[in-house]
């Protein structure tokens, strides 16, 4: 019953009767069929399903790749003997609202589940996720689920009672999980290594599976800032990366560091232990991700999908990280770990180095809309110097990059430092090649040169790739990456001799230009080291303090 006023009189004008219809309708499965029609069918999404057995038949086949429910309620006996609802690993089950289940509703791995913001689920799902491995292997974990634990029910059960840790960021070092007692904290990450009776070489498939609540809506992380923190995608379903780092966590988050076990570890002699060498973190950001093999092939590794599961490092700026439902992709994006690309229009250069015994590493350049010359939080990504054998990166603000971004317009003659650390020894391949993977944007035609500063040499590695022998070392001082064969000159600073006055005092750098604005400062050491740049100075006086040199 409805009463309509006036606002400026409180007198009642009229009233009417309102019928408010409840448009929802339930339909049930009882093991043959839905007694109210398939809920696929149902484009208004607006059935409640309701599975009250699944004998003799599954309510979901494989077939079955997008469902949208208003609801959904698991009724099936709840006793052992009885088969669980299954949602098969292709399918995204989409529940406006909330899910009511009695523990009988299992999702497979690569399943996806979406639901609505304010939707509050009880009752608990079981949610399986596979990865091989070898037994020494250990993965970045987290948890889709409410009140899981690491291995006291069934997550992972056969892993040896000490290797089951979570990150302190504070300290930056694990922490022991006696038997994996520890409760996965919403949104956290936790490190478990596979279960003992693995083979020590060859891969077998380890299924997890998380039983508890779903989780659903906006979670906000608390998290430490400027610290590694080990962070986790707490949805049962993957997560846009791009979208994390970019807008719901811009400018606070930066890169993320997913370790890949892309290699088995290995025996390791003088520590008398197993040891990854080779394996290393994809790295991913707002300009793109790099791969970690030379066998993958010329593509980007990461789809910047993080898959329900998966857990990261990240360091951060603030003391918490948010995540909310507008994140959430469906099981297209949710079937692996790893994936291949998604091509977007930015302009990017990836270079590897290698030998010929499969040392390899990748680091990648951008001009993107977005990036700065400077170092940008969410657009350049330091080297975590995980690969043991060989780390590779450029240089910017005395920071070493494995993936640097930088603003538009392109100026082609930029020169960008690059240096590289090998630690192969006499018994390896000490001879390495840098070489061009793949490009995309304005790169597929860009001349790209690199300068050995040692030999005098530059290359054009649209042409050929070099090679060169190395002692075991760190240098940062032999190779830079140019876009023109042209190295520097004056000719350009004669015509400004007398307007243009550099002083330094105290420090402090003084830059007076007494005919024309200043546009952009760039500073190097002899090096080639880049050690500061200012893009937007717009001015006639700049003074720079505390020149890290």
């Amino acid at each position: 019953h409805f009463t309509v006023t006036n606002n400026d009189t409180s007198c009642i004008s009229s009233t009417a009767d309102v019928t408010i219809s409840d448009i929802r309708s339930i339909t049930e499965w009882n093991g043959s069929g839905w007694s109210n029609g398939n809920p696929k069918d149902d484009l208004t999404g607006n059935k409640i399903a309701r599975i009250s057995s699944v004998l003799p038949s599954q309510p979901f086949s494989a077939s079955t790749v997008n469902l949208t429910v208003c609801s959904l309620e698991i009724r099936v006996p709840s006793a052992d003997t009885d088969p669980n609802v299954i949602i098969p690993s292709n399918m995204t089950l989409t529940v406006t609202n909330a899910i009511d289940s009695n523990g009988k509703l299992v999702f497979e791995s690569g399943s996806s589940l979406l639901q609505g913001d304010n939707a509050v689920n009880t009752g608990s799902i079981s949610y399986k996720r596979s990865v091989s491995l070898t037994r020494y292997d250990v993965v970045y974990w987290a948890s889709p689920v409410t009140d899981a634990t690491m291995s006291m029910y069934k997550f992972s059960p056969n892993t040896l009672w000490d290797k089951y840790h979570f990150w302190n960021p504070a300290a930056e070092s694990w922490v022991l999980s006696d038997n994996g007692t520890e409760i996965m904290t919403k949104g956290k990450g936790y490190s478990i290594r596979a279960p003992q009776y693995f083979d020590l070489v060859t891969p077998d498939t380890f299924e997890g599976t998380f039983v508890g609540v779903p989780n659903n809506g906006d979670v906000t992380v608390e998290t430490e800032e400027n610290k590694y923190n080990l962070i986790g995608n707490p949805y049962p379903s993957a997560i846009d990366a791009s979208e994390l780092i970019l807008e719901t966590n811009k400018d606070v988050l930066g890169a993320i560091y997913l370790w890949s076990h892309n290699q088995p570890p290995v025996f390791d002699s003088p520590s008398n232990s197993f040891e990854y060498i080779s394996s290393d973190f994809i790295v991913f950001n707002g300009v793109g991700s790099i791969r970690l093999d030379v066998t993958n092939g010329p593509i980007d590794e990461f789809d910047a999908n993080i898959a329900a599961g998966q857990s990261f490092l990240a360091m951060p700026t603030v003391n918490e990280i948010k995540f909310n439902n507008g994140l959430r992709r469906g099981s297209a994006d949710n079937t692996q770990f790893y994936k291949t690309a998604k091509k977007i229009e930015k302009n990017r250069l990836w270079l590897n180095i290698a030998n010929t015994k499969g040392v390899f590493k990748q680091l990648l350049i951008g001009y993107l809309d977005g990036a700065t010359n400077r170092n940008d939080l969410s657009y350049d990504a330091e080297t975590m110097d995980g690969n043991s054998n060989i780390d590779f990166y450029t240089i910017n603000e005395s920071k070493n990059l494995t993936i640097q971004g930088r603003a538009l317009p392109f100026d082609n003659a930029e020169v960008i430092p690059l240096g590289y650390r090998s630690s192969v020894d006499d018994k390896g391949d000490r001879n390495f090649t840098i070489s061009i993977d793949h490009a995309d944007g304005f790169f597929d035609t860009q001349e790209v040169y690199l300068e050995d500063k040692v030999t005098g040499k530059v290359i054009d590695l649209r042409k050929e790739n070099y090679t060169f022998f190395t002692e075991a070392t760190t240098n940062t001082n032999r190779f830079v990456l140019r876009y023109t064969n042209k190295t520097l000159g004056t000719g350009d600073f004669e015509n400004l001799e007398n307007s243009v006055l550099v002083s330094v005092k105290d420090k402090a750098v003084k830059i007076i230009s007494s005919k024309q604005t200043i546009k952009e400062v760039n500073i190097f050491n002899v090096g080639a080291h880049h050690l500061y740049s200012n893009n937007k100075v717009n001015a006639s006086e700049l003074q720079i303090t505390n020149l890290h040199s």
